[in-house]
């Protein structure tokens, strides 16, 4: 046969290389056999070692022995034993520190070592991790170890999340309500400043403000009270709730019960429970509702104009947001008050005359077209009176304009508290005054008159400083709708033309005007 080809490799060749792998499988299985078991560590690290040192022993025993029986042989027999015993001895002697040694490095370190990660991992600490030292049952139980505290940490990391997700979640609730809350204030705060600035009329501003006030905050009692100029007493002006029937008009002092407090002090003032609150009032005698009572003072540009107050049947009904929002709600409504007012006093002083604040001519002619209408609707009779001081020029020049400007007023104010509030006092011109008297025929109308006149002569006018007070007298023409005349202009020139006959006759006198029918004839 030939030799073989070249790049062909023999049988034998092939055996070989076959061999050498089974014996790397062999030796991988057994090495993996041995790093995977504790116990085969454990007992190669201890037997290997001393098996060597008994062997070399041995060896060295025994060519001792060889070398001592060539001289003496029973010596080389006892030698033999001696050593044999010292040898075992040293050989066991061995074998235990190397066993102790191996237990120690593959058992006891690793146990501690493990050990001291588990101590940490019970005060909290997931974040460590064991030692893994190798693939026996230590490893194992350190990999394993290792897993559950990952498993404990991805826990932990969840739980973490989902409480922080539902801490999230609840603080979003929390957010919302509070914007819900906020968004139904400001609506509330948007529709009261819309229901009192649509109108300058101060009633009605007020029956607004209760009714929004009633529906919108779940309040039983409201009402505002009005600081009186005159008499600085606090006024109720306006009430909501059926319980409040008949409180509109109480008058209370400044500092008089928890509303009066509040005005006087110009502050907040809440009772959570009135029955325990001696200051508590509910409207003089009025019989006491259990629950709690708000008193909001209204202030407009420094100035305390009056106070709102909320009334609830439950203990302790208002919160604090509720306490600020009426506060907001008082800040609103004081300003629509404060402007109502205003108008009003712009329309009284359009409407009154500067120096002796009765009606001015304006005003006379509007509300006389206004009753000459009410008489011809229902049929009642309407007066009028026209008044002149007699000789009053006497006065300006003897005494000054100034003096007979205090006359004037004097005159106007006994004219206005001698006729009934229905009645108009008018200034219709330098001297001259008017009253209208609704609802009233010649005959009464006459009387009056007559009244008016004997008041003026006995009123003590203001004279001129150092001197005494001054008297005047008053002439006076009285005309009568339907009777004396058909309209309104007629009205004043039959009073005009009985004014003058009044003064024609010797002034300090009352005179009629001449029937229609008597005119004509």
């Amino acid at each position: 046969m030939g030799a073989p080809l070249t790049g062909q490799k023999s049988p034998r060749h092939a055996l070989l290389v076959a061999g050498q792998a089974r014996r790397c499988r062999i030796r991988g299985v057994v090495l993996k056999r041995i790093r995977s078991s504790l116990a085969l560590k454990l007992m190669l690290a201890s037997a290997i070692p001393s098996a060597v040192v008994l062997l070399v022993g041995l060896g060295v025993l025994v060519e001792h022995s060889r070398r001592i029986a060539v001289t003496n042989p029973a010596l080389a027999f006892e030698e033999l034993r001696d050593g044999a015993v010292v040898g075992t001895l040293l050989a066991l002697t061995f074998a235990g520190m190397t066993v102790a040694l191996a237990v120690r490095h593959f058992l006891i370190k690793p146990i501690q070592s493990l050990g001291q990660v588990m101590a940490r991992a019970e005060l909290g600490e997931f974040l460590v991790r064991a030692r893994v030292h190798g693939e026996d049952e230590l490893g194992k139980l350190s990999k394993s170890f290792n897993t559950m505290l990952s498993r404990v940490t991805d826990m932990a990391v969840t739980e973490i999340e989902t409480r922080e997700e539902l801490s999230l979640q609840a603080e979003l609730k929390s957010v919302n309500a509070q914007l819900q809350a906020h968004v139904g204030e400001m609506e509330l705060l948007l529709e009261v400043s819309k229901a009192i600035s649509g109108t300058l009329d101060l009633p009605e501003q007020l029956e607004l403000l209760g009714k929004q006030i009633c529906a919108r905050l779940d309040v039983s009692e409201f009402s505002v009270m009005l600081v009186d100029e005159p008499t600085h007493q606090l006024v109720v002006e306006a009430v909501a709730g059926a319980t409040l029937t008949g409180a509109r008009g109480m008058r209370f002092h400044l500092g008089e019960g928890v509303a009066g407090e509040a005005a006087a002090k110009g502050q907040t003032i809440y009772v959570p429970d009135v029955v325990k609150d001696p200051r508590y009032l509910h409207y003089k005698g009025r019989p006491k509702a259990s629950g709690s009572f708000l008193a909001v003072p209204l202030r407009s540009k420094g100035r305390i104009l009056g106070v709102m107050n909320m009334n609830r049947r439950r203990l302790d009904g208002f919160d604090l947001q509720e306490v600020r929002l009426a506060e907001a709600i008082a800040a609103q409504a004081a300003l629509a008050i404060a402007n109502a007012r205003l108008y009003q006093q712009t329309l009284e002083l359009s409407f009154t005359d500067s120096l002796t604040a009765v009606a001015n001519r304006r005003q006379l002619f509007l509300r006389l077209e206004q009753e000459f209408s009410r008489s011809v609707r229902f049929g009642d009779p309407l007066s009028l009176m026209m008044i002149d001081l007699d000789l009053f020029k006497q006065i300006n020049d003897r005494y000054g304009h100034t003096v007979g400007d205090g006359v004037l007023r004097g005159v106007a104010l006994a004219l206005r508290r001698n006729v009934r509030k229905i009645d108009i006092v008018a200034r219709y011109g330098g001297e001259e005054f008017c009253v209208v008297l609704p609802r009233v025929g010649k005959p009464e109308a006459l009387e009056v008159a007559e009244k008016l006149r004997r008041s003026v002569a006995a009123a003590k006018l203001p004279g001129p400083e150092g001197g005494g007070p001054l008297t005047v007298t008053i002439s006076i023409g009285v005309a009568t709708l339907g009777i004396d005349a058909d309209d309104v202009a007629g009205l004043i020139e039959k009073a005009d033309s009985a004014l003058y006959e009044a003064k024609r006759e010797g002034r300090d006198r009352v005179a009629m005007a001449i029937p229609v029918h008597r005119a004509s004839a």
